[in-house]
């Protein structure tokens, strides 16, 4: 018998994360029948926002890099749109020592003070993603300005996460401010580490396929509170819960949802809401504001590409600088992905 090539030994090893017996899986993280609860679409006359944003490298001189940044959010009125708020379309260099003032502006905004000194010397892609995610901020503020009591705010990604990093106060300061406006406040994650077993099973695919066959044709949630999963949702990170949510009987997955503290005792009525504009065909299974909020915002390549003409011709005109000298300072990778 011929040995295995390396592809059919990879094959083999990745089906171990995907086969899986679902008692086995109840049984590790105590999650159970009676733990999947039916979500009934509950269509409403308020608002749903969308907050998203995006990230484009630009040029990268190797020790300091630009990046296009964009943020902004969507606004529906059931199923109708009403427009797309852009809060941010611009560059931002990243540099290791030399980035306060790149941040400064943002936090004014949200009128908030942070200690940027931790941020020094984090890698450059990091510091793009903290700004990033600090213009994603902005825009999650300007869009709860906005929004009314009832309505419902939609978050691209989560609110666990940040407790413990630079701009935890910033979150926490959002989630204080959407509950004193009565906004339902909602963290979708499109991806999740979350992961059960004595190896890192994927937690949110398995659960997706047990609540598929426990509740078919419907929607439905789980609360991870107290469940055996990694990592812990019970770690004293943030006061909310972590559930895992099939928004629509026809989406193929379920997503993560970070819910904030504030929303205990109306959570179900928060997703209910979610779940009746969650089954476009477009995005099947999907926040449909939050998909429109992803394709509005989204930076394409050609976005990239006529930014780096931009500054070209900017450098030329203000600094004198040739194509030749700039492409001599430039990460030598980039050379070849333009070459190419």
């Amino acid at each position: 018998m011929s040995a295995r090539t390396n592809l059919e030994r990879a094959a083999e090893s990745l089906m171990r994360y995907l086969s899986v017996v679902p008692e086995d899986l109840m049984r590790h993280t105590g999650i159970g029948e009676k733990d999947f609860v039916p979500v009934e679409p509950q269509p409403f006359e308020g608002r749903i926002f969308a907050v998203d944003g995006s990230n484009i490298e630009v040029y990268d001189l190797s020790v300091v890099k630009a990046n296009r940044i964009r943020a902004g959010y969507v606004v529906y009125r059931g199923r109708r749109r009403e427009r797309t708020v852009v809060t941010y379309d611009d560059l931002f260099v990243a540099d290791r020592r030399a980035y306060v003032d790149w941040f400064r502006e943002p936090l004014e905004r949200l009128n908030i003070d942070i200690d940027l000194s931790g941020l020094r010397g984090s890698e450059l892609e990091r510091l793009s993603t903290y700004f990033r995610e600090l213009q994603e901020y902005v825009a999650l503020d300007a869009a709860l300005s906005e929004a009314e009591e009832g309505d419902l705010l939609l978050y691209d990604g989560g609110f666990v996460i940040w407790k413990d990093r630079p701009f935890g106060r910033i979150v926490a300061e959002i989630i204080k401010r959407a509950s004193e406006r009565g906004v339902d406040l909602l963290g979708v994650s499109k991806s999740s580490s979350m992961s059960w077993g004595e190896i890192s099973m994927p937690l949110v695919y398995h659960l997706s396929r047990l609540g598929k066959s426990l509740l078919p044709g419907r929607a439905w949630y789980v609360d991870l509170s107290g469940k055996n999963v990694h990592p812990d949702p019970q770690e004293e990170r943030w006061q909310g819960s972590i559930y895992m949510v099939l928004f629509h009987p026809t989406g193929d997955r379920a997503f993560r949802v970070d819910i904030p503290s504030y929303m205990q005792g109306h959570a179900a009525s928060a997703l209910s809401k979610a779940a009746a504009f969650s089954g476009s065909s477009e995005s099947p299974g999907y926040p449909h504001a939050l998909f429109r909020a992803h394709h509005d915002l989204k930076l394409s390549s050609h976005d990239g590409e006529m930014s780096r003409f931009r500054v070209m011709d900017a450098m030329a005109a203000r600094c004198h600088v040739s194509m030749r000298e700039l492409r001599s300072a430039m990460d030598y990778h980039e050379i070849l992905e333009i070459a190419g």
